[in-house]
C-alpha cells in the first residue's frame, strides 16, 4: 500500500513543521514548493525523495499527489486552494481559511463539488491543554460560566519579524495581530464555552510603525449562554519568555461555584478553584487543584486528523465550512475597529 503524498506549498516557518508533522504520521512529503529555493530545499532535505519548486503547479500535474498543504501568506490561501481543489486533490489550508468570507465561500463551495475534503490548520484546537478545559466546563466544574478572559502575547522582534516577515504587510496578511492570532482564540473559546454572536473590539495606539496592520488589539465578545469574554490580541508583551520568540498565552474563565486558570498552548498548566467541594473531609471548604498537562505536537495530531479524514471519508473538525465561523468573527472585530460600534454576528 502506498503512503499517503502531499506537497507542501509554502515552506517557510509553518511549512517546516508541517512537514515534519507528516513525516512523522507516515505520510510521503513528495514536493516542497517555495519561491526561496532555499526554504524549499531544506524542507525538501527532511525526507528521502521530495522534488523542491517554485512552481506550485508542477505539484499539481503529479497524478499521484494525494493532497496539498498550504501554508502561504493569508492573501494566497483561496486561490491556490481552488486551484488544487479542481485538480482533484485534497486540502489543508494554514488558518485563517481565507482573507475574506466570498473567498472563503468558495474554497467551500469548490471541495463540496469535488468531493475532496478541505480542511484548515487550526492546530490549537488539538491542544490537551483546552480540550481539557473545555471537559472540565463541560462537567460542570465551576457552574454556569460568567466571564472568560484570554490573552495571546508574544514580541513582534522575534516570534514574527524574523521568521515570517509578510506579516507586517497588512494585505498579505489579511489585517495584524486580531487576525493572526484572534482567528486562533475565537475558535478555542467556542469550543470551550459555545458560539459568540458578537463582538465589539479597539485597536491600540500603533508601536511597530513598520507593521502597517494592528499590532496591539482587543475585543470584547457576547456569547449565546449570556457570557460575555475579553480577548487580548499584542506583539508588544515583552518578557523573558516571549523574548525568545515563544508566545505567552493565558486564559481565565469565572463561573458561578469557581474559576478556572489555564497558561500554555500545547500543554501546560490548569489551576481549578471551587468555592466548596461535597467532600466530609473537607468540610465543604473551598477548594484548589493544580493539573499539569503533558505536551503534545499538535502539529503531529492535526496531520493525522487530516489523514485519517481523508482515507476514511470523514468531515474533519475543523472542516473548511465550520471554520469560516471564527474568519467570520475576526472580520466582525475590524469592522467593529473602522466603526466604533459593536457587531452582531448571528449563528449560521
Amino acid at each position: 500500500m502506498r503512503s499517503f503524498s502531499v506537497a507542501i506549498i509554502g515552506c517557510g516557518w509553518a511549512g517546516a513543521r508541517h512537514a515534519r508533522a507528516f513525516a512523522s504520521q507516515g505520510a510521503a512529503v513528495t514536493w516542497a514548493i517555495d519561491l526561496s529555493a532555499a526554504r524549499a530545499q531544506a524542507v525538501a532535505n527532511l525526507q528521502p525523495g521530495v522534488r523542491p519548486s517554485a512552481d506550485y503547479r508542477e505539484a499539481l500535474d503529479d497524478r499521484d499527489l494525494d493532497a496539498v498543504d498550504v501554508c502561504l501568506p493569508h492573501h494566497l490561501h483561496a486561490r491556490v486552494s481552488i486551484e488544487a481543489i479542481a485538480r482533484g486533490k485534497h486540502v489543508l489550508c494554514e488558518k485563517p481559511l481565507a482573507a475574506t468570507l466570498p473567498e472563503a465561500d468558495g474554497m467551500i463551495g469548490a471541495a463540496e463539488k469535488a468531493g475532496v475534503t478541505l480542511m484548515v490548520a487550526e492546530n490549537e484546537v488539538f491542544s490537551p491543554l483546552y480540550r481539557r478545559v473545555r471537559d472540565l466546563i463541560a462537567a460542570g466544574a465551576i457552574g454556569r460560566p460568567a466571564l472568560a478572559q484570554m490573552t495571546r502575547g508574544c514580541f513582534l522582534e522575534e516570534s514574527f519579524k524574523k521568521e515570517r516577515p509578510w506579516f507586517l504587510d497588512e494585505q498579505a496578511a489579511a489585517g495584524g495581530m486580531m487576525m493572526s492570532g484572534g482567528v486562533h482564540d475565537f475558535e478555542k473559546l467556542r469550543m470551550i464555552l459555545g458560539e459568540v454572536t458578537a463582538v465589539f473590539a479597539r485597536r491600540a495606539p500603533q508601536r511597530f510603525a513598520d507593521m502597517q496592520g494592528d499590532d496591539t488589539s482587543v475585543a470584547m465578545l457576547r456569547f449565546a449562554s449570556g457570557a460575555v469574554g475579553l480577548m487580548v490580541q499584542s506583539f508588544l508583551i515583552k518578557n523573558a519568555l516571549t523574548a525568545s520568540g515563544t508566545e505567552e498565552h493565558t486564559l481565565r474563565i469565572e463561573g458561578e461555584s469557581g474559576s478556572i486558570r489555564a497558561a500554555g498552548t500545547n500543554g501546560g498548566r490548569i489551576i481549578l478553584f471551587r468555592d466548596a467541594v461535597a467532600d466530609p473531609l473537607l468540610a465543604d471548604a473551598p477548594c484548589e487543584t493544580e493539573m499539569i498537562i503533558p505536551e503534545a505536537d499538535t502539529f503531529e495530531l492535526e496531520a493525522a486528523h487530516f489523514m485519517a479524514c481523508v482515507r476514511d471519508g470523514k468531515e474533519p473538525i475543523t472542516a473548511g465550512r465550520k471554520m469560516r465561523r471564527p474568519l467570520a468573527l475576526v472580520l466582525a472585530a475590524y469592522e467593529s475597529m473602522r466603526t466604533n460600534r459593536e457587531v452582531e454576528v448571528p449563528p449560521e
